[in-house]
């Protein structure tokens, strides 16, 4: 059965439509799924193009179908990619501010507001007293949250010295503040 007769059977709201565009293409989908996401991910995006197909047909009426059915998937990957990266960079986040917070502790703010002024302020003389690449290190490991076999690679360190040079600057903070 090709194309024309399957988007035939699917416009018709005939679930036949989907058990033959199924058989047709799955096994195709999978491969190019597996390529970008992990095999139980795959599996479920794949079958996520299965219902949009379902759901889309009609009103669409693709003139070929597996074209459009990749650009489905592609579509749901690339959104599942983004949702792991943004869970993985929010769990990420959380820990860089923690380890801050660790040496910003301002036990006299009355309120929230007055906790992150202090901070802030704490931060920026801080930062001000130091040379611009120590700087550029430290914005880049805690605004931007990159690792630090990033941030050794773009300056060229080594992550030891790296992760050393961070950890020095975090005490070094923490002095500036409790004095």
């Amino acid at each position: 059965m090709g194309d024309r007769e399957i988007i035939d059977l699917l416009f018709n709201r005939e679930e036949r439509g989907l058990l033959e565009a199924e058989m047709l293409y799955k096994s195709r989908l999978l491969r190019i799924a597996e390529g970008l996401l992990s095999k139980a991910d795959a599996e479920e995006c794949v079958n996520d193009v299965f219902l949009a197909l379902w759901n889309h047909i009609p009103p669409a009426r693709p003139d070929k179908l597996f074209p459009y059915m990749v650009q489905s998937l592609k579509n749901l990957a690339k959104n599942r990619w983004k949702a792991e990266q943004t869970q993985k960079r929010h769990a990420e986040i959380i820990e860089l501010s923690d380890e801050l917070a660790a040496c910003i502790p301002d036990p006299t703010a009355n309120t929230e507001e007055e906790a992150i002024l202090a901070a802030s302020n704490a931060l920026s003389l801080f930062l001000k007293k130091q040379s611009r690449m120590k700087r550029d290190m430290f914005v880049l490991r805690y605004w931007y949250g990159k690792s630090i076999e990033e941030i050794a690679s773009l300056f060229g360190f080594s992550f030891s010295k790296t992760a050393k040079l961070l950890e020095r600057m975090k005490e070094e903070l923490k002095k500036q503040v409790r004095s």
